[in-house]
């Protein structure tokens, strides 16, 4: 038996058979598909790409909670503008050198 996550908001596995080639449904989960607007895509739930998908999302929202506890929302949301303007700034590089030297004006260090 293998299981396939489905929506990242649930909690919901669907249960699949490769010897028998069938798809198990507990109550509640093709209504729950529909509601996500995925029951056309049983086939691409139980692939290696929907699943990674799945848990990079899990990973990016346990992390973006972390964050926010440790920064605070307020500083959490500054830190990610500075974060997307520094990544598509030309000078990345220099910039993050910059703000990364305990001294940035000397050249000693």
């Amino acid at each position: 038996m293998e299981y396939g996550k489905i929506p990242y908001s649930s909690t919901h596995r669907l249960d699949l058979s490769p010897r028998i080639n069938a798809i198990w449904l507990d109550k509640g989960e093709w209504e729950l598909l529909k509601k996500e607007g995925i029951s056309d895509k049983l086939n691409s739930i139980f692939t290696d790409v929907w699943q990674r998908r799945i848990r990079e999302s899990l990973a990016h929202n346990q992390f973006d909670t972390l964050y926010s506890t440790e920064f605070g929302q307020e500083d959490y949301e500054k830190v990610k503008c500075i974060r997307a303007w520094l990544l598509q700034h030309p000078h990345k590089d220099k910039l993050t050198a910059f703000l990364l030297a305990d001294n940035p004006w000397s050249a000693l260090k």
